[in-house]
């Protein structure tokens, strides 16, 4: 039998004898607590039933921060103290200690708090309206206790000895009416009393108690994630009790009895729901009480939009005034999804404008939010909230929170974000973002020695990648000599480790020393300085690339390898020339043809040769022919006639100059007299065809054949400098080839690497699993069912589909982002339900200028996954396996459907996935059948042992969509992380529909991101492609001597003509 402790006072028990009566009935034993005047501190206990009862609230702790590692906020707990305890010896329920303790004499210091996170409701609890009818009486008495029985304010209740009991029964109700279920109905009677106690709790005057507000807050994280009916009544006076807390940077009213960062904690998790309420119901008109006071007949119509500055002011301000790393990042991603919900709303030309809002600006509390107000009038809006943020946090990134690297780490996660919104911004604005992070690349590589460590250089990699971000988003910026010039300098910082230009000293780098922070540092510098080459045109990335095969047109796999001359440069970079005579299309002028393979990727150029600059050339040569049959002819012109002799007076600078006869020595006079001698013989011998009566033939000068081998591909590395001597010769250094080698590429094995080397992607390639979950479904065989139907799913699920990535064929790589057309999308869909982009055909696929996402839908329609082979392995140095044996290779597609993963190998071999659940039922995310789901797919390849099927490092969205249209996210993440959370979507935030897909690409990018910095035997996609190129160099490198070298660039390659 369950006994049951409630300290009440006597005004509260009158109220329900014959409810009290009853309890017996049901076998709960009643007992009072002897104190019957006064109201104990203890407060009022709570039941411990097969429902998980709620955890008390947090009273003052220490100001360290909880772990970040938890999903959600942990509370600290009291030990119980003043507890009632009955004279007879019945069992007393001594688990649900006091929230609220307070006591006359206030001790010097805080008790010692434990943190620990909060219970997930039970699955047996019962329903809302179940636990009301038989507690709700009290409760609401409890709550309501400040009110007599005329409801006139009883300033007697407001002593510090009721506030205890008020308080608790306020935290009470609203963990009650959180755990609510999905689907769950609540009788309009107990939501009308739970909200006006909600709306006298959360009030701040000199008539009301602090400790009331905080707990409603504490207890109120997912109050609007529930879908209770008409919770969106309380939107105003939550955003005042959030400007209260958010927007206080002491809270001294409430350091007395609540830990500040738990209650900052708890504020911000409401405000992450509340932020896309004004975007998604717009200027629809609800009825707010402006004093809070239900008996007042001042009721207000306004919209919703209106509260959207109050809400910007508060995300603002709270992000100025926080200093809990854990808050920080919560606030940080709520930046980024109200940023893209607002550009995007405003791209569709849906965006709104703000009404009339001085009443709002009358009854604000905090002058910041008038600037707001200001901020998000126009139809720019979404521009310059963006160029606010923007400002903010790179001012913030290098002052203040330079020093915390999970701060860091989220802070540039977010502006990569941003620089993805598509919002109308100024080039001014881009700049500062771009020199903020290089700004902070600079002071993060200058640290003292004894401070790098590998958390620094991850932190300085994940720099460099945000610097890529903006380059390949927003090439303009390098069109800006001053922006161009510094990043260039960080990039020569990342890879040599030091400036030239340093204040007033300019040092060559001919006489710098080589010496990076980490050698993942320099890996990173080069990526960037490969994207500022792409984006400033010098490398552009075109769609695709062609191989041997393709441009020579052979229909045999290596035939058009042997018509190629291959060389490797500076051990990075393969060409492979071909070079083509002189024909008709290139107006007779040598050509060549050059595919360069390198850590960037596969380019594909043709080059020709002409003596004129472009701007010089005309479209037909017309002075080639001006030779032709003048030769021999003379001329009609006219020369001017001089005096044969004149007659000048020598002066005495004429003496200066010697006669020849007097400066003629013995030597030289020897010599006159031979060379006369040879004259004389000379004149003789022309004057013997005159003597014969001989004529001279004049035959006119003609044109030469043309030239038809130019040997372009010596011509070509000559004007590279790449034929010298120093070049060629190999250095005598171990490790260290020369700088121009030759491939023989008559070797085997060397066309099916160049294949492998094609296949290894230049981005960083991702994937993602996307699950459906139905209510109550509880094993992987009925999820994978569920997309095998269009009716066994929600339509919101296939419009997410359609919004993160565009529909593409497995094994071939696609230049592309989104969706653009919903009817091309279904009707690819058919009749399933996303089963057509299992892997084994098709896929979701998302592809910007840095990173390729897959996304797979699986399914039991299509088991045979393996049927595609698997990428290049690559060993715990980074450098490739390849396995020279062409008969262990599948041939099931052509060489030239380049193919980025495999369905099956994606899930088998990587030890961290990211999954993306939709589920029908939030209560059945407890109940996810991980484990049973990674078995069932990872049975359809080889086994996996036992330590590899583990499911900690498995990264989990789960997206729930609301009756308002709206979605809750929960995110279970990697438990051993150590740089907090990832952005920009959390545990308890809420999204529209608008931006949803947008929020989880941005969360799948990083957490791959995040997987990448946290291992050291991940290297970067360019880094693969280097060392299988080096790879390639070392097995297949030519042995010619330097003469036969040389000798070889004067040959054919072929001698068949390639036209």
């Amino acid at each position: 039998m369950l006994t049951i402790v409630l300290s009440v006072s006597s005004g509260l028990t009158t109220r329900t004898p014959a409810f009290r009566d009853r309890l017996p009935s049901f076998g709960i034993n009643v007992t009072k607590s002897p104190f019957k005047d006064r109201l104990p501190s203890y407060g009022i206990s709570r039941p411990r039933s097969g429902s998980a009862p709620p955890v008390p609230v947090n009273i003052r702790s220490m100001s360290a921060s909880p772990p970040l590692t938890s999903a959600s906020p942990p509370y600290n707990r009291l030990k119980a103290t003043n507890v009632s305890k009955n004279t007879s010896k019945l069992p007393v329920i001594t688990s649900a200690p006091s929230l609220w303790t307070f006591s006359t004499q206030t001790p010097s210091v805080p008790p010692p708090l434990c943190f620990s996170p909060r219970p997930s409701p039970s699955p047996l609890r019962c329903n809302v309206d179940s636990l009301l009818h038989l507690f709700g009486c009290w409760l609401f008495d409890a709550a309501l206790i400040w009110r007599d029985s005329a409801g006139q304010s009883d300033i007697t209740a407001m002593s510090e000895t009721w506030v205890a009991g008020r308080a608790e029964a306020c935290g009470t109700l609203c963990r009650i009416f959180t755990c609510k279920k999905t689907g769950e109905g609540i009788m309009p009677l107990y939501l009308s009393r739970f909200y006006m106690v909600l709306l006298k709790g959360l009030q701040i005057s000199e008539m009301e108690c602090p400790p009331v507000l905080a707990s409603i807050l504490l207890n109120s994280t997912c109050l609007f994630c529930c879908d209770l009916k008409g919770i969106n009544l309380l939107l105003p006076v939550f955003i005042s009790a959030l400007e209260n807390v958010l927007l206080d940077r002491e809270l001294l009213r409430f350091k007395s009895f609540v830990c500040p960062v738990d209650l900052r904690r708890a504020s911000i998790l409401i405000l992450l729901s509340l932020l896309p309420v004004p975007l998604q119901f717009g200027s629809v008109q609800t009825e707010v009480l402006t004093d809070g006071d239900i008996a007042s007949d001042d009721v207000t119509p306004t919209s919703f939009l209106s509260l959207k500055p109050r809400l910007i002011g508060i995300l603002i301000g709270a992000l100025q005034t926080e200093t809990d790393t854990y808050n920080t990042q919560l606030l940080l991603g709520a930046m980024l999804s109200f940023v893209q919900d607002l550009a995007m709303l405003e791209g569709a030309g849906q965006g709104h404008q703000d009404c009339d809002l001085s009443r709002d600006n009358r009854t604000s509390r905090n002058t910041g939010t008038t600037g707001s107000t200001r901020l998000t009038q126009g139809s720019n809006a979404a521009a310059v909230l963006w160029a606010q943020l923007v400002r903010l946090l790179t001012q913030r990134l290098t002052a203040h929170w330079r020093n915390d690297s999970a701060v860091c780490l989220s802070v540039l996660e977010v502006l990569e974000g941003l620089a993805k919104v598509e919002v109308r911004m100024e080039e001014s604005e881009m700049r500062r973002a771009v020199s903020s992070v290089c700004t902070y690349i600079v002071f993060q590589c200058s640290r003292p020695p004894p401070s790098h460590s590998s958390e620094l250089h991850s932190i300085i990699v994940a720099a460099f990648f945000c610097l890529n971000v903006w380059l390949t988003q927003h090439p303009t910026l390098l069109d800006h000599q001053e922006c161009l010039l510094e990043v260039l300098e960080i990039v020569e910082l990342g890879i040599s480790g030091s400036k030239s230009r340093q204040e007033q000293e300019v040092r060559w780098k001919e006489k710098k020393e080589l010496n990076p922070a980490s050698l993942r540092v320099k890996e990173a510098a080069e990526m960037t300085l490969s994207c500022v080459m792409q984006v400033s045109g010098a490398c552009p990335v075109v769609n695709g690339s062609l191989n041997e095969d393709a441009l020579i047109g052979c229909s045999t796999s290596g035939d058009g390898l042997k018509k190629f001359r291959y060389f490797v440069v500076d051990g990075s970079m393969i060409l492979a020339m071909l070079e083509r005579g002189p024909g008709h299309e290139q107006e007779q002028h040598p050509s060549l043809t050059m595919i360069m393979r390198g850590p960037s990727g596969c380019h594909t150029w043709t080059l020709q040769l002409h003596l004129q600059p472009r701007e010089g050339r005309s479209k037909k040569a017309t002075t080639s022919d001006t030779c032709s049959g003048t030769a021999g002819m003379k001329s009609g012109i006219k020369h001017h006639v001089t005096a044969e002799k004149i007659d000048v007076s020598p002066v005495k600078a004429d003496q200066s100059i010697p006669a020849l006869h007097e400066i003629v020595t013995e030597n030289m006079q020897h010599q006159l007299d031979r060379m006369r001698a040879a004259l004389k013989k000379q004149q003789q011998m022309e004057a013997r065809p005159l003597a014969h009566c001989r004529s001279v033939i004049m035959t006119s000068c003609r044109l030469p054949p043309p030239v038809t081998h130019f040997q372009t591909a010596r011509l070509f590395l000559s004007h590279l400098g790449l034929l010298t001597p120093e070049t060629v010769k190999d250095p005598g250094i171990t490790g260290v080839p020369a700088q121009l080698v030759t491939l023989d590429s008559s070797l085997p094995g060397f066309s099916e690497d160049l294949r492998k080397l094609d296949q290894l992607p230049s981005k960083n390639c991702d994937s993602a699993f996307i699950f459906y979950m139905k209510a109550g479904q509880r094993t992987a065989t009925e999820m994978l069912k569920n997309v095998e139907s269009r009716c066994s799913v929600q339509s919101q699920f296939l419009d997410f589909l359609s919004s993160i990535g565009c529909t593409a064929k497995m094994g071939k790589r696609h230049m592309g982002g989104i969706n653009t057309s919903s009817s091309e999308f279904h009707t690819v869909l058919g009749e399933t339900g996303g089963s057509m982009f299992d892997g084994r055909g098709l896929c979701l696929m998302f592809t910007d200028a840095l990173t390729e996402i897959t996304f797979i839908v699986p399914s039991t329609l299509h088991t045979e996954w393996s049927e595609f082979s698997e990428e290049p392995q690559f060993n715990q140095h980074g450098h490739s396996e390849v396995n020279p044996d062409p008969a262990s290779k599948p041939t099931s597609f052509k060489v030239e459907d380049i193919k980025s993963f495999s369905p099956a190998s994606l899930l088998a071999s990587s030890e961290s996935n990211v999954l993306i659940v939709w589920v029908e039922r939030f209560e059945d995310i407890e109940n996810f059948p991980l484990s049973d789901l990674l078995s069932c797919l990872r049975s359809q390849t080889e086994p996996r042992t036992p330590t590899e099927t583990s499911t900690n490092n498995n990264q989990l969205i789960f997206i729930h969509p609301l009756k308002t249209g709206l979605y809750r996210i929960c995110f279970h993440g990697n438990a051993t992380s150590k740089f907090g959370l990832i952005m920009p979507l959390v545990s308890g935030h809420v999204v529209s529909r608008r931006s949803l897909g947008f929020l989880v690409r941005e969360m799948v990018i990083n957490c791959c991101h995040r997987r990448r910095l946290e291992s050291d035997s991940a290297p970067p996609p360019h880094i693969k492609r280097k060392h299988m190129i080096s790879d390639i160099m070392l097995r297949y490198r030519s042995q010619l001597s330097e003469p036969a070298f040389y000798s070889s660039l004067f040959r054919e390659v072929c001698p068949h003509d390639l036209q």
